[in-house]
């Protein structure tokens, strides 16, 4: 790259004002109530489910490998300090960004989010802030209030 580009893109990067894990928390909380999250086909946002960070509630149903189950309706609140761990029938590892692209596609029926992006950071920001205080406990089981019977 020639020196003046060089020396303009430092002096870009010096005049940037630093982003903030508040703007991130912010700008993933309005991406987590945003209903065209994952340009998906339901017109539901992640707060459907999780009202508040919270659960509604009840059981999801989803469908996999063709087979249909219903699966309850955790809580956030202290769900991000389970990550990773290992997920579904496969028990493959799953971090939180992970999780958070498939509930998009499985429950939103949407694109799943470049876990590169700064999207993906900030929605992942606003879920790790509904575990605040909370015991890191990587591995640990979701937290369902009232589970459904026969749903996972």
């Amino acid at each position: 790259m020639p020196p003046d580009k060089v020396m303009a893109m430092k002096q870009m990067m010096m005049a940037m004002q630093p982003d903030t894990l508040e703007a991130g928390i912010e700008r993933g909380k309005r991406l987590f109530n945003d209903d065209t999250l994952g340009d998906n086909t339901t017109r539901k946002s992640c707060a459907s489910c999780h009202k508040d960070g919270g659960t509604i509630g009840g059981a999801s149903e989803m469908e996999w490998k063709g087979m249909k189950m219903k699966v309850n309706i955790p809580t956030l609140k202290g769900a991000a300090a389970h990550f990773p761990k290992p997920m579904g029938p496969m028990k493959a590892m799953v971090d939180l960004a992970g999780m958070n692209n498939m509930c998009i596609m499985t429950f939103l029926k949407g694109d799943p989010i470049d876990q590169n992006s700064q999207q993906s950071v900030d929605l992942a920001a606003y879920v790790t802030s509904l575990s605040k205080g909370k015991k890191l406990e990587p591995g640990a089981m979701k937290i369902v209030p009232k589970p459904v019977p026969g749903a996972m």
